[in-house]
């Protein structure tokens, strides 16, 4: 007769524990190992020695706070912000610049491994890409109570009122500054860009009376439909990136870092190689961040973005900068769908340069995208997980992973951008 609790799963201890962090996720969290379960630890380097306490005991796995670190890891510095940990925005503030780097290798590595079926995927050193700190021109603020604007807190939706932060630029924080928290606003998104002297602060109604913020920049109020209007000025910005002038509004999605766009343009550019007179499509291609400059470089673009803003300042963007460029404002997925079906309504691409949001471009798009057979795709990836899933699909529909490239464009957080080229 067995005993009375044999099978069931034994609950991990809730007292401190000791143990030795061996892992670390793309979440940014160090991984330990308690009786043969993976734990979650935020704040850990991997080989430091660390008593924690379990706070959600899952069959598979769990969670625990960072108690306190016995061995630290020579990698461990001080958090250059004082609302570390509070706040869940940098969670990489524990850990010296380089060796964040060297982790996000690691990471994308591993993803590439695990989730895209690699074996030694040919994975480069993750790049520094400008400053550490002062280098976000848009931040996504929340309002408390009280009114007072600042981060979330990490796994909840506290806020942690705050009043500077240090991955701002300058001219972000100056907006920061002269918004204050006293609009009444529930949400202040704001974006500045030096180089143009355009900002902006959108702000979302709360339940009560909204004072508009004084100062050099325009005011946007977001709508109950999820739409913008201009209170003061046009809510129009501005950016300049490789002697290239690009312009899109509030609700259009720009890189947060100038020296990151910067950089993707390079790293997009030197992916695709000698591309003059080759057909290109770049998908979700958003204002033309990178259209213009292959365009520039001699190709003939296809750029496709369902957003019809963003699709709108494509046209503008290139028109100014004197660039020929062909804009679909068409959702991705429906124009590769018709691209690849049985009457195409379009030449096949030579290049494909895809940079999809965070969910990645899914089975569909990369099932059509390979109907059409490019001979490469250079994809734009800002969730390592999603770049790794589409490179599975990618390979088992006959392209090869030549090369990937991680970008540090947001240290001090986990977030790693990746370009990631593949050949058939």
């Amino acid at each position: 007769m067995s005993a009375p609790n044999a099978g069931r799963r034994q609950p991990l201890p809730r007292q401190p524990v000791e143990a030795v962090i061996d892992g670390f996720t793309h979440g940014g969290e160090g991984v330990a190992r308690l009786e043969g379960k993976a734990v979650f630890v935020p704040g850990t380097i991997p080989g430091e020695r660390v008593r924690l306490r379990v706070t959600d005991d899952r069959k598979r796995w769990a969670r625990a706070d960072l108690v306190e670190v016995l061995e630290p890891s020579a990698d461990r510095v001080t958090p250059p912000c004082p609302y570390v940990p509070d706040c869940g925005g940098c969670d990489l503030q524990h850990i010296a610049p380089d060796a964040q780097r060297q982790l996000k290798t690691r990471v994308v590595i591993e993803q590439l491994e695990r989730l895209g079926g690699l074996t030694d995927p040919p994975v480069r050193p993750c790049r520094a890409v400008g400053p550490d700190v002062g280098y976000r021109t848009h931040a996504q603020l929340h309002a408390d109570d009280d009114g007072r604007l600042g981060f979330h807190r990490a796994g909840s939706h506290d806020v942690v009122p705050i009043d500077r932060c240090l991955v701002l630029t300058d001219a972000t924080q100056a907006v920061r500054d002269a918004v204050g928290d006293d609009t009444g606003a529930v949400e202040v998104a704001l974006r500045a860009h030096e180089a143009t002297g355009t900002a902006t602060a959108q702000l979302t109604p709360g339940p009560g009376p909204l004072e508009l913020p004084d100062g050099g920049f325009d005011v946007v109020l977001t709508q109950p439909n999820g739409s913008t209007v201009a209170l003061r000025g046009d809510g129009e910005l501005a950016e300049e990136i490789d002697g290239l002038s690009f312009g899109f509004d509030a609700s259009s999605f720009f890189q947060v870092t100038t020296h990151g766009a910067h950089a993707i343009i390079e790293a997009v550019l030197d992916a695709v190689g000698q591309i003059r007179g080759a057909l290109v499509w770049d998908l979700y291609a958003g204002v033309g961040l990178l259209s213009l400059p292959l365009v520039r470089a001699g190709a003939e673009v296809v750029a496709v973005e369902g957003h019809p803003p963003a699709a709108a300042h494509a046209v503008t963007n290139a028109a100014e900068n004197n660039l020929d460029l062909e804009v679909v404002a068409e959702d991705v997925a429906t124009m590769t769908a018709r691209a690849a079906g049985p009457t195409p309504d379009r030449d096949p691409p030579d290049v494909v340069v895809l940079d999809p949001p965070r969910s990645g471009a899914g089975a569909q798009v990369i099932e059509d995208l390979t109907r059409v057979t490019p001979a490469s795709v250079v994809y734009v990836a800002c969730d390592v997980a999603a770049l790794a899933r589409d490179t599975r699909l990618l390979t088992e529909r006959g392209y090869r992973l030549v090369e990937a490239i991680p970008l540090d464009l947001f240290p001090m957080t986990h977030h790693v951008e990746v370009v990631a080229t593949f050949a058939r």
